[in-house]
């Protein structure tokens, strides 16, 4: 289970005169994401959205409050303990473009975490990547191309392929929809449903489009529990 408890995150900006004031961007926030459940969390642009995305990853500390992972504080693990939470939890990001190394074919995009977070022979590797290309329903003649080869359908579903790659429990889409035509958003919808009705990841739907929110929800209603969270903070 996925918990997020009384969270906060407040930051000091500089103002006029040299005056420092608080914002708070995120304003006790509370809830648990199970496996197998989809959720989703709307607010609009400026909420605070983004700030609490990156607070459930543990790649920033909040104020106060604390997010549980099976039990255990994310800001609580070191070492390789937090670096074995990424193998339970992944993200995708808004612009798949920006999160894809410029650098790295897609075929090394999709290996890196399968490289870094399991052990597993090149062999292994390359079928796992290959297999990922198919659900995602790229040809695997991409493999070998870069980031700004591709369209932003292409670009956000190697994003997806790298972030289940390594099978984890939850996933956090943090507007990944955000920027697509209606019609690829609609395909990349299409498939978040499939895959997680086939590997049962608890899914954290983080949008600023009520329209997308229901439809995330509402897919999901006949399997499992879903639960809509409309905030701004």
């Amino acid at each position: 289970m996925l918990e997020a408890k009384a969270l906060f995150k407040s930051y000091r900006i500089s103002g006029k005169k040299g005056i420092n004031r608080l914002v708070r961007a995120v304003n006790g926030v509370d809830f648990a994401l199970r496996e197998g459940q989809c959720c989703a969390l709307v607010g609009e642009s400026g909420s605070g959205k983004s700030t609490l995305s990156q607070m459930l990853m543990g790649l920033i500390p909040p104020t106060s409050g604390d997010v549980i992972l099976d039990g255990e504080s994310l800001f609580s693990m070191h070492g390789r303990k937090a670096k074995a939470r990424f193998i339970k939890m992944q993200m995708v990001l808004q612009d798949g473009k920006s999160a894809l190394d410029p650098r790295f074919s897609v075929y090394e995009s999709i290996a890196e975490p399968i490289k870094n977070l399991m052990d597993v022979p090149k062999e292994r590797e390359r079928k796992m990547v290959e297999d990922l290309m198919q659900q995602m329903d790229l040809p695997l003649e991409l493999l070998s191309r870069r980031a700004h080869e591709l369209s932003g359908g292409q670009q956000k579903r190697v994003c997806i392929a790298r972030a289940i790659s390594v099978s984890p429990k939850f996933l956090i889409f943090d507007e990944a929809v955000s920027g697509l035509d209606v019609i690829v958003r609609k395909s990349i919808l299409e498939l978040l449903k499939q895959l997680q009705g086939k590997r049962g990841f608890g899914c954290l739907f983080i949008t600023h489009d009520i329209d997308v929110a229901l439809y995330i929800v509402i897919l999901q209603i006949i399997n499992t529990p879903s639960i809509l969270f409309i905030s701004d903070y």
